[in-house]
């Protein structure tokens, strides 16, 4: 029988899953591991240009949590 953690597991890692897969920048930008504050020098709004590998292995995490989602939905 499912229980409600079940449920919540399976939505809460579908949910995160699929915001990792559409908006990894945006992922990257309000995670800590892309450096966070210290790393803004220069003006007001100019952010570094965020690397296309940590936007694809942002992406394969994204993969992963939606096949644990749909493993425990099995």
């Amino acid at each position: 029988m499912v229980d409600i953690r079940q449920l919540l597991a399976v939505g809460l890692g579908a949910l995160f899953g699929l915001f990792l897969l559409v908006a990894p920048r945006a992922a990257l930008k309000l995670s800590v591991v892309s450096g966070g504050p210290r790393r803004r020098r220069g003006e007001y709004g100019s952010d570094d240009a965020i690397p296309d590998r940590w936007v694809w292995a942002t992406r394969a995490v994204g993969v992963a949590c939606l096949a644990v989602a749909a493993y425990i939905a099995l």
